[in-house]
């Protein structure tokens, strides 16, 4: 199963809670037959029916497939948080769960130079780099940076949002996408589509990457490699 959390809060900016729930949920929203394949494999009972004596050798297969075992969440503090908007976004569980995902995706807003600073917020929200994918969009590096992570190494955030990140020790670079082994920052609203090509391409392959990305792009700009 591989497990993708969205960090949200009061404030936090539309489209860098909707763009990654969009692009992150498309290995399953596009390979269906994928989901199917999985939901027809034999179950431990069928298993059990095999003839007495006779031994069934199922190597289980663990890699990450479009369409298989694939969960997006977004979590946040509360139960449901409002956007910039004004939208009632209601969340699927708490932060302390981000822990135990597969990767997770820090989303942007004015509330990050408060929470950046928050010791309550970045105690609940522990994130390690050393075991799971983790990745901010435009000032959601303040609260990877709060937290210590970006310390020392290159970071991008939004052009606002550059003081405060330096203030943390990061190291400011003005790149739309920065990526370390298991670590991603994204600077400006659009950038985040790179942000999960390389994020799919990380936990799937990149050919199913390009493929949820392309999808969503402009024609000659990688639509029609999918559809045309």
């Amino acid at each position: 199963m591989t497990d993708i959390a969205i960090i949200a809060f009061d404030g936090v900016t539309d489209i860098d809670v909707w763009l990654h729930w969009d692009f992150l949920n498309r290995p399953l929203t596009m390979f269906p037959e994928e989901q199917a394949e999985a939901d027809d494999a034999p179950s431990d009972d069928a298993e059990e029916t095999a003839e007495e004596g006779e031994t069934e050798n199922v190597e289980e297969d663990d890699t990450p497939k479009p369409g298989r075992n694939w969960s997006v969440m977004i979590l946040g503090t509360k139960p449901q948080h409002i956007t910039a908007a004004g939208y009632e976004m209601h969340t699927h569980g708490s932060i302390e769960s981000a822990r135990d995902m597969d990767a997770v995706v820090v989303a942007s807003g004015p509330a990050t130079r408060e929470l950046m600073n928050d010791p309550e917020f970045l105690a609940r929200l522990l994130l390690d780099p050393d075991d799971q994918y983790v990745c901010s969009q435009c000032s959601g590096a303040l609260i990877l940076a709060g937290s210590g992570l970006l310390a020392g190494i290159e970071a991008t955030t939004c052009p606002t949002a550059r003081e405060p990140l330096e203030s943390k020790g990061a190291i400011f670079v003005d790149k739309p996408l920065v990526t370390h082994e298991r670590m991603a920052m994204a600077a400006g609203c659009l950038a985040g589509v790179e942000l999960d090509r390389w994020l799919l391409t990380q936990l799937i392959d990149k050919e199913t990457a390009d493929k949820c990305i392309d999808s969503g792009l402009g024609w000659g700009q990688g639509i029609e490699r999918v559809y045309g």
